[in-house]
């Protein structure tokens, strides 16, 4: 009976610390903004063919550069599509880059990172030694390179833009390691006999997560930006299909005589970046333990 009255208390105070993280992350304004702000901008992704009010490819020259109307709020560009259809479906290309390069930086760059800051030796050195030369390019410029090299589909933009940013998730994760590795629970888990990698994946990443979590949080937003930047080249996803890149791009032949165009997809853009830092500001205020302090004496 004991044991279940154990059971009981652990249970309830396990129970009593997530509704204090709910309302931990609750209170805090960059957070819940963040939050709405990316959710509003995924419903609006998934949902577009039913949001979209017309096709974001199909063309009515005898509508070209129409100014906003009931029939098309945002106006239309010069092949006459409808700018707010673009926009909407334009919102996908923006999301699958920034979610498909979180993933692939966060999985592959906590690993490297993990395994250089806690095998030390020639390892450490040859992986810092490569991180080092990623680094050492702006991370824009190995993006565009990546892409010339390989072409500008959508896949090819989403690994250049992953291989050009994972560096920086894969530096904080090693630094964080570097001050996990000598812990008492390391050096258990090595007296009892776990293996190096079990020790990596079982101890080491979990623990390491919160503040690369943060780092891959803020990278969502630069690739956008990145993905963005080459669109606007004509590097990124090609028309006719939509992208807030190209769609700046094909709006500046007429930014004279609807602004609306370039600006509108500019605005989508800054949204997006904005949200995407405040739920990053959000996530390191509540899962670094002295921000959560500090963050909790002002509240």
């Amino acid at each position: 009976m004991s044991a279940t009255f154990e059971d009981l208390d652990a249970i309830e105070e396990a129970a009593a610390r997530r509704r204090a993280n709910i309302r931990r992350y609750a209170r805090h304004p960059g957070f819940v903004i963040g939050t709405i702000g990316i959710t509003a901008l995924v419903l609006v992704a998934v949902f577009a063919p039913w949001i979209a009010p017309h096709s974001p490819t199909n063309m009515d020259l005898m509508n070209a550069l129409a100014q906003p109307s009931a029939t098309y709020w945002l106006g239309t560009d010069q092949f006459g599509r409808c700018v707010l259809s673009r926009l909407i479906y334009g919102a996908r290309v923006s999301l699958q880059v920034g979610f498909f390069v979180v993933l692939i930086s966060l999985s592959v760059g906590s690993i490297l990172g993990a395994v250089a800051g806690y095998a030390g030796g020639w390892l450490e050195r040859a992986l810092v030694a490569v991180i080092d030369i990623l680094l050492a390019f702006p991370s824009f410029l190995l993006a565009l390179a990546l892409v010339a090299a390989r072409g500008n589909t959508l896949d090819s933009i989403v690994l250049a833009v992953a291989i050009a940013y994972t560096p920086r998730v894969a530096a904080v994760m090693r630094s964080v390691v570097l001050t996990i590795r000598p812990r008492p629970f390391i050096e258990a888990s090595r007296a009892i006999g776990l293996s190096p990698w079990r020790i990596v994946l079982r101890h080491i990443i979990p623990n390491a997560l919160p503040p690369v979590i943060v780092v891959a949080t803020v990278s969502a937003a630069t690739a956008i930006l990145a993905e963005a930047g080459l669109s606007f080249l004509g590097l990124g996803v090609q028309p006719p299909t939509p992208t807030w890149g190209n769609v700046i791009a094909e709006g500046q032949t007429s930014i004279t005589m609807n602004p609306l165009i370039s600006l509108s997809a500019g605005l989508c853009i800054a949204f997006t970046v904005i949200a995407l830092n405040l739920l990053g500001d959000g996530l390191r205020d509540n899962l670094d333990p002295q921000m959560r302090r500090n963050t909790g004496k002002l509240l």
